[in-house]
């Protein structure tokens, strides 16, 4: 009787220890700190190896679009031999 009483409040003090640790972690996630932090490096390491192993990748960067700003033609195969 006493060792099923003992293993229950051993699962009621983990659980409430996960549940405070979450609530750390849900207001921590949003300082300056977990920005720059090595622990968020080491998360982000982790879950990609472990998504690694399951078939999961991280989608490439998004390539960034450089647009000319001018309207006058720049390449040869632009400019035509007609006049405007």
């Amino acid at each position: 009787m006493t060792a099923t009483i003992l293993a229950a409040v051993a699962i009621a003090v983990v659980i409430v220890l996960a549940i405070l640790a979450f609530l750390w972690f849900r207001a921590y996630r949003y300082t300056e700190a977990w920005r720059k932090g090595e622990f968020r490096g080491a998360a982000l390491g982790f879950l990609v190896f472990v998504g690694g192993l399951f078939g999961h990748r991280l989608p490439p960067p998004p390539q960034a679009r450089i647009e000319s700003v001018s309207s006058a033609p720049t390449l040869p195969e632009e400019i035509s031999d007609k006049e405007p």
